[in-house]
């Protein structure tokens, strides 16, 4: 069920992910939901954002582990690239879409300080000035070109936000 909400939060929104469709996407049994989140709809939908922020955080810390940094973002943005066309431009990420709800904001804004840490961290072991900086950018950049890209129904915005974020990373990790 949580994987299920994040999915289709991703796409709706938390506000318009209803409790049936969690269900129906799920194929849990309808008394499931109180059973496991006796809080209801706003649990389901924190823990998934909380899931989908660790999701992320553990890919994050994988290919950090390598220490390719540039690999590793440009990785993040070729699956979103990937993610937006397979989706036909409906599914943006579950944690941005759990910032946007008041039910669901601080369990975004977990996920995205914990992704802050790992590449400030990795940044920094790199040798970057900026780290805490670059990092917030890495972020604010996909996430936003994620953005821009679904509402124009094309992957133009994170393409060559990726192209640009690349090239700066290249530079601060060379200096």
């Amino acid at each position: 069920m949580i994987v299920s909400q994040a999915l289709l939060q991703r796409e709706r929104g938390v506000a318009g992910t209803a409790l049936p469709d969690v269900l129906e996407h799920s194929g849990a049994p309808r008394g499931s939901i109180y059973h496991h989140f006796p809080e209801g709809r706003a649990q389901l939908a924190e823990e998934a954002t909380e899931w989908a922020g660790e999701l992320i955080a553990r890919r994050l810390e994988k290919g950090l582990a390598a220490g390719a940094i540039l690999s590793v973002v440009d990785a993040f943005s070729e699956d979103w690239i990937a993610t937006l066309r397979e989706s036909g431009f409906a599914a943006g990420c579950p944690v941005v879409a759990g910032a946007l709800d008041p039910t669901t904001r601080r369990a975004a804004a977990a996920g995205f300080e914990r992704w802050e840490r790992l590449l400030t961290d990795a940044l920094t072991a790199a040798g970057a000035a900026n780290a805490e900086s670059l990092a917030v950018m890495v972020i604010a950049s996909i996430e936003g070109a994620i953005v821009l890209s679904r509402a124009e129904g094309t992957t133009r915005p994170l393409e060559r936000t990726a192209t640009q974020l690349h090239s700066l990373l290249e530079k601060e990790l060379t200096t």
